[in-house]
């Protein structure tokens, strides 16, 4: 039989420590001006490499691309969402669209749901956030956007949005509201 080992707190707190130095993970507090990141719903944020999104991600692109003769759409992240919204609120002007906004709907959902699970390193405060949060925050940053949730919601009143496609509105304020 193999011999016990006993460690105390005061051990267990000096390999804390050596691990910290070494790895450069911190267990809690601040190291490295690193902040700990914080707390979420019972669990703590953390990023890295395969769960963070990059700036460049979160803003997509920036040279429009064809959707429908007449149309010009930016594909992905907040440019992405900026052009989709537009194009929605004042979609009695293109009589091309006849599918009644679902498309574009199902893309803004998409596009949503597949930023939900990331987060984004903010490299000014040092923390870890969710990628949704600065999603909302560049949105207002943008010329033609005020706030997601609203610009949302007002597109989702209108009277000649069909039925399936505020279905998907209302899936995508689900997902920025985070449920």
């Amino acid at each position: 039989m193999g011999k016990r080992f006993f460690v105390t707190e005061s051990e267990k707190d000096n390999i804390r420590n050596l691990y910290e130095q070494v790895a450069g993970v911190a267990f809690g507090g601040e190291m490295n001006g690193f902040k700990k990141p914080k707390e979420e719903k019972g669990g703590k944020l953390f990023c890295n490499a395969k769960n963070t999104k990059t700036i460049h991600d979160l803003m997509g692109g920036a040279d429009p691309e064809t959707y429908i003769d007449g149309i010009q759409l930016r594909k992905g992240g907040v440019n992405g969402l900026v052009d989709k919204l537009e194009v929605l609120k004042t979609m009695r002007l293109f009589p091309q669209i006849t599918d009644g906004g679902n498309d574009l709907s199902s893309q803004i959902a998409k596009d949503l749901q597949e930023f939900k699970p990331y987060n984004y390193f903010d490299e000014n405060k040092k923390e870890c956030c969710r990628a949704m949060d600065k999603i909302i925050e560049l949105y207002k940053e943008n010329e033609h956007g005020e706030e997601l949730v609203k610009d949302i919601e007002k597109i989702y009143g209108l009277s000649y949005l069909d039925a399936r496609a505020k279905e998907f509105l209302k899936h995508s304020l689900g997902v920025i509201k985070g449920e």
